[in-house]
């Protein structure tokens, strides 16, 4: 069976529209000098905090608290991709507290905030590096143990639109919003679809983000400019029968939950790994792409 979503991600006609939360997203996205909070974004709509916190995570899927924590800690990745110290990446982030930071950007993306700054331009340079090969490349990353999950009918995940040149990752996740890193976690570099045979029976979201060649870091960490698509559908495992899931990629949608996981650094831990890298239409052994 092959499916394909309107594209805000839904099943085509199952999206009501509510430009006013919308315009509320927006306004939280746009937020200047001062991160949004609730109060800020009710004062501005007009409406008590309780009603719009319940009517924003009916809208979004999640809660609106999960949405301005990722805003934050994408605030707080940019000022570090820009060059600027863990300090001023705290403050302009909305953080008080040093501790309250680092707690929640190593949970969004795997890293405390100095560790990130140490590492992005060497995971730029690496992600670029492979990027600029011809040859197809598979790199999986499985936040579940190595045991085998075998699935009777498989899923195929095939991505529309990619440019030529760019890295699409897709990740499979038992939420909308992605924090840290996926259930599954698959790079594609030179290819646009990828059989999942093997994953633990459980419900997931599929979502997909390209990152383009560049030669500065900003696309490779900040997400915000990057199209990307989110199946709001969720898959469940084990399937009644094999599924084909078509994401066609499109720019930012207010609904969009910020992507605020370290890819580049998903990508390099999953290359390292000679079990979960495959290397398709070349003929190479697996692994060896990431020597």
């Amino acid at each position: 069976m092959r499916v394909k979503q309107d594209p805000a991600g839904n099943p085509e006609g199952d999206h009501p529209a509510h430009p006013e939360l919308d315009h509320v997203l927006d306004e939280a996205r746009a937020h200047g000098d001062e991160p949004p909070t609730l109060e800020k974004l009710a004062r501005s709509a007009h409406f008590s905090p309780f009603h719009l916190s319940r009517r924003l995570r009916e809208h979004l899927g999640f809660p609106l608290r999960d949405f301005l924590a990722a805003l934050r800690v994408e605030r707080g990745i940019e000022e570090l991709v820009e060059g600027h110290d863990v300090i001023r990446a705290q403050t302009e982030a909305g953080h008080e507290s040093a501790s309250s930071f680092t707690r929640s950007f190593a949970r969004h993306t795997g890293l405390a905030p100095s560790r990130y700054r140490d590492q992005l331009r060497f995971l730029a340079a690496y992600l670029a590096r492979h990027m600029d090969s011809t040859d197809p490349l598979i790199a999986l990353y499985r936040g579940f143990p190595d045991d085998v999950h075998p699935q009777e009918h498989p899923l195929t995940l095939r991505v529309d639109g990619a440019q030529p040149g760019t890295a699409v990752f897709i990740a499979l996740n038992s939420r909308l919003i992605l924090r840290g890193a996926p259930e599954l976690g698959v790079a594609l570099l030179g290819t646009a679809e990828y059989t999942v045979d093997q994953i633990p029976d459980g419900t997931y979201y599929a979502m997909v983000v390209e990152v383009p060649r560049s030669a500065g870091m900003r696309a490779y960490f900040q997400m915000d400019r990057n199209r990307r698509q989110l199946r709001r559908e969720p898959i469940t495992f084990p399937l009644a029968e094999p599924l084909e899931v078509v994401l066609e990629l499109r720019d930012l949608l207010p609904t969009d939950p910020p992507i605020t996981p370290n890819l580049p650094k998903l990508f390099f831990e999953g290359v390292l790994s000679s079990v979960t890298v495959e290397d398709r239409n070349s003929g190479q052994a697996p692994g060896a792409a990431g020597s």
